[in-house]
């Protein structure tokens, strides 16, 4: 013990001793000489970018802080910088002391420090929504940040541009305290619930939206990277049944079909999943069991040139403004030439071949169905609701029925909570492979309570097994969490 003891005393002595030494080199070697056309020496601590406020006026960004330590080139802040830093970090930081200029520095925490002088910095280490929010995500910030005020520390300088002694520095703080920013749509407790509830996505995203006016509540994305998941386009599947079901509704075509498992166009048989025969098959039941084989048949009956005018309607295929300045890539839909072949309409009918689609904007086609007809696209912006009515009343209650049948009667059973879950899941072929197995796309698309719809709520999880087990599990965690704000 004595020999360890003696030990660690040998190291700090030698320790102190260089940083002694590097003091004495600083305070009479006339090292920290600056260009003499100056008068003064700037340290910027921080910049203050444009803040951003949730629709309840609560700041998302801008709301952490940071400590940052500003030492000067003397004797009194080496010898505190034992308190602040590791002794190895001290010896770099005395090494740049040297050069006879202020040094700035991030550190944990404040302490009792009475020459290295210790500033709060704004952060976002408190932030939320990274994706949606973050420059580097290509997030809002991307399209609207700009400079608002600065923190920073002025040293005076001698005639030849030597720091004064004794001059501890003038804080500037020029706006660095402003409150000035944007409201977005985002509801900061909302977000946090999505986030939470999403942690089991390994890659994915959420998507909560305000039925009424398509604003976005939540978007959450999933991955350990820097895409967008909740903005970047999918293979859909099953959840496009919905808008098959929708033009079906408006052009009164509902047949009875008989599902054997199987069904041929042309020279291509296409088969429900596991190749299950659900015998006669309503469109309620049969979007309750997915059933891919009823859909090939009912768009055969539609024609493309329904299914394009119904899908442009709902925004399929095309880009939208999400705020000012910012447009969401467009997902892709067929042409009227590509879907008049019989194969590329059977495909669509049960949501795969030339359709791709976004989380958010599907959360649009959602909020449309739960508010009774009126299609907008989504937005952050808190904006006056407009009316553009795409489907009659009847059909979007005859389709909430049906999206409430899923859940009681079919793939979405997992999603239920306190009788007013609602929705559609979709397994969907990605044509994306891995180690010769196919990537797929699981979804559950749905809102909340059935009864009074507020909440347009969107899950996909990439390369995933199955929507009813992937994504019903979250929407459910989900609405118990909002049914309890």
């Amino acid at each position: 013990m004595g020999k360890r003891l003696v030990g660690l005393i040998c190291v700090f002595s030698v320790i102190f001793t260089g940083l002694a030494g590097r003091c004495a080199y600083i305070t009479f070697a006339n090292a920290y000489k600056v260009s003499g056309s100056y008068n003064s020496y700037t340290l910027k601590i921080g910049t203050l970018y444009t803040n951003i406020y949730d629709r309840a006026g609560r700041k998302i960004n801008n709301n952490g802080k940071k400590y940052v330590a500003v030492i000067r080139p003397n004797e009194k802040c080496l010898n505190e910088l034992e308190k602040l830093f590791t002794a190895e970090e001290s010896a770099e930081i005395a090494d740049e002391l040297s050069q006879g200029y202020p040094v700035l520095r991030e550190v944990d925490k404040k302490v009792n420090t009475q020459y290295i002088k210790i500033f709060d910095k704004i952060s976002d280490n408190e932030a939320i929504a990274k994706h949606l929010l973050k420059k580097e995500y290509g997030g809002i910030e991307q399209y609207t940040s700009k400079e608002l005020g600065s923190l920073s520390v002025n040293f005076s300088v001698d005639a030849v541009g030597r720091l004064l002694t004794g001059d501890d520095g003038t804080v500037v703080n020029d706006n660095y305290d402003s409150n000035d920013g944007i409201i977005i749509s985002i509801d900061s407790q909302i977000q946090k619930i999505a986030e939470e509830a999403s942690k089991s996505l390994p890659k994915g995203a959420v998507v909560i939206m305000d039925t009424e006016s398509s604003q976005v509540l939540a978007s959450v994305s999933r991955g350990n990277d820097y895409v967008n998941r909740a903005l970047s386009p999918y293979a859909v599947g099953s959840v496009f049944k919905l808008i098959v079901s929708a033009c079906a509704l408006e052009n009164n075509i509902h047949p009875l079909y008989n599902c054997t498992s199987k069904i041929k166009v042309s020279d291509t048989v296409f088969h429900c999943q596991k190749d299950k025969s659900h015998g006669l098959q309503t469109m309620k039941q049969a979007l309750a069991n997915s059933c891919n084989c009823y859909f090939v048949n009912l768009a055969l009956k539609l024609s493309g040139e329904k299914l394009v005018k119904t899908a442009n309607d709902f925004g399929f295929g095309k880009a939208f403004d999400i705020y000012e300045n910012w447009t969401a890539k467009a997902g892709t839909f067929p042409t009227k030439s590509e879907i008049s072949s019989p194969g590329q309409l059977a495909l669509i009918g049960f949501g795969q071949g030339k359709l791709t689609d976004s989380p958010m904007h599907f959360a649009s086609a959602v909020s449309c169905i739960a508010n009774g007809g009126n299609y907008l696209t989504p937005t952050l912006d808190i904006n006056d609701i407009q009316e553009n009515k795409i489907i009659s009343e009847k059909t979007a209650k005859t389709l909430r029925e049906y999206m409430r049948y899923v859940v009681t009667n079919g793939t979405g059973s997992l999603a239920e909570y306190n009788n007013q879950s609602a929705g559609k899941t979709a397994t969907a072929q990605s044509g994306i492979y891995n180690n010769g197995i196919e990537v797929l796309n699981t979804w559950f698309t749905g809102f909340y309570p059935y009864q009074n719809p507020k909440y347009a709520i969107v899950i996909m999880r990439e390369d995933g097994e199955s929507g009813a087990g992937d994504c019903c599990p979250i929407f459910r965690t989900i609405v118990e969490k909002l049914d309890k704000m």
